[in-house]
């Protein structure tokens, strides 16, 4: 029997993997999909907020605030790259500048330091490419850019080097309860498992109904989003957003940490779990309101367009509780924006929710004193400096032989991205670890390459090779 079975690898199911794996405890993830951070982590902003806006009275409000407070340390300690970059809420007329100073009074009521009301001059000053009709802006110190799914493959190894087990495509069909836990259904087979933390997710009420309650549901919307090329003439230097109302998504235009300019989402609602397409409507819109906050922005140099589906709870929340109708069944629902900046401070607060069930079991947690807090990235080639690199290669001789062009990716970082554990099991998973196939040509040149190394690594039949998920084979025969 396991002590804690975790059901989705997304960032808040890694984190809280990472964070439980400081105990004494025997630990699975199942992920239903062929990698982990396939979900709404992959398709995400990356931005880490100060908590600006954070409501206190709600648990998503302080969460926001503590998890912020953790997160530097914690991407240091994996070796994930996090860059502090100040936001920028344009405003653009007297509504806008209402907006701006109730957003100035929240921050200082949540004591972020910094925040200020800026002129236009100041403004424009800060960032030239903004619209001449700007009014005013309120900067925003204290967030920050991280790729969110760097750091969920970070977490979800450290996890595993504590002993955590990893099983994916493993997808839970059913919960059952025991006299001392619960028994996991999956395609599988069956696990049993002291306690079962729910973090799937868009599908958290799905493994809810399964426990035979209805308590909340999720209402999926699907965020739209387009990246620039690195060499568009449009800089920026900060998180750039319009003022919008609390109830309004803004579309935000973001520096990303590898140089390209991402702007988005435009978020619409949808019924649909699996579809993760763009429309030509919602990309419209999307451009549509980044010209509000800059006319420069080069649309034809976007290089890649992606969507991803955000899980929003019926409770207006963040819900995270034991259930209600089965002992042993903890729920991390809802977990929407600003879930990236919370996960640190969402795993914290579950690992107090799993002592508080074992201390009723009359069990406690034990920390473990062979847990290593530290995990060691893969090394970047172009990262390395240029007197240094001869060295490197004659030690790494893998790393003499660049597969993409665009983004300066050596076969030795794809073959260590591939050797992780858990390590990439597909095309899309090499891409995410080593950035092979993110440059201006989407894979057109390196696409092959990188499917030959994961078929000689895999030991798998190039027929065999995944873009992604099952059923997303590259090729649809054997080769001559």
């Amino acid at each position: 029997m396991y002590d804690i079975v975790i059901i989705g690898a997304g960032i808040v199911g890694t984190a809280v993997a990472r964070e439980l794996s400081k105990y004494k405890l025997r630990i699975a993830v199942l992920e239903k999909n062929n990698e982990i951070a396939c979900g709404a982590t992959k398709a995400n902003s990356g931005i880490v907020y100060n908590g600006h806006t954070a409501r206190p009275d709600k648990l998503k409000g302080r969460l926001t605030l503590q998890g912020r407070q953790m997160f530097e340390d914690l991407c240091r300690e994996l070796d994930v790259a996090f860059r502090p970059v100040d936001m920028l809420i344009a405003g653009f007329d007297e509504e806008d500048d209402a907006a701006i100073e109730e957003l100035r009074a929240r921050a200082a009521a949540n004591g972020i330091s910094g925040v200020r009301i800026l002129s236009r001059e100041e403004a424009l000053l800060r960032e030239p490419s903004l619209n001449e009709g700007l009014r005013s802006a309120l900067l925003n110190p204290g967030c920050g850019i991280v790729d969110p799914w760097e750091l969920c493959f970070a977490l979800a190894e450290n996890a595993a080097a504590n002993g955590t087990e990893f099983k994916l495509n493993t997808e839970v069909t059913g919960l059952a309860p025991l006299r001392d836990g619960i028994t996991v259904e999956t395609a599988a087979g069956s696990l049993q498992a002291k306690a079962v933390i729910n973090c799937a997710g868009i599908n958290t009420d799905v493994i809810n109904r399964m426990a035979g309650s209805e308590s909340f549901s999720i209402l999926p919307k699907r965020g739209q989003y387009a990246v620039l090329d690195r060499s568009a003439k449009f800089q920026i230097s900060h998180i750039v957003a319009h003022c919008k109302s609390e109830k309004e998504k803004s579309v935000f235009l973001i520096p990303t940490l590898h140089g390209n300019v991402m702007i988005g989402p435009s978020m619409e609602p949808t019924e649909d779990r699996t579809s993760k397409k763009t429309t030509a409507g919602q990309m419209e819109k999307l451009m549509k309101s980044a010209h509000k906050i800059s006319r420069r922005i080069p649309e034809r140099q976007v290089i890649r367009s992606f969507a991803g589906l955000k899980a929003k709870c019926s409770a207006g929340d963040f819900l995270i509780r034991e259930s209600e109708v089965m002992n042993g069944l903890i729920h991390a629902a809802g977990i929407n924006n600003p879930g990236l900046t919370c996960s640190p401070a969402i795993a914290v607060h579950i690992a107090g929710l799993v002592a508080s069930m074992y201390g009723r079991m009359g069990l406690t947690l034990e920390l473990s004193p062979a847990f290593v807090p530290h995990r060691r990235g893969i090394v970047s080639f172009k990262s390395i400096p240029y007197g240094e690199r001869n060295l490197w290669v004659q030690q790494h001789p893998g790393y003499g032989r660049i597969v993409c062009r665009c983004e300066q990716v050596t076969e030795g970082e794809i073959r260590e991205s591939i050797g992780r554990m858990p390590g990439a099991s597909s095309v899309n998973g090499v891409k995410l670890r080593t950035r092979a196939g993110m440059g201006r040509c989407q894979g057109g040149f390196c696409g092959p390459k990188v499917a030959s190394l994961l078929s000689e690594e895999l030991d798998r039949r190039m027929e065999q090779v995944l873009y992604e998920n099952n059923g997303s084979e590259l090729l649809s025969d054997s080769m001559p």
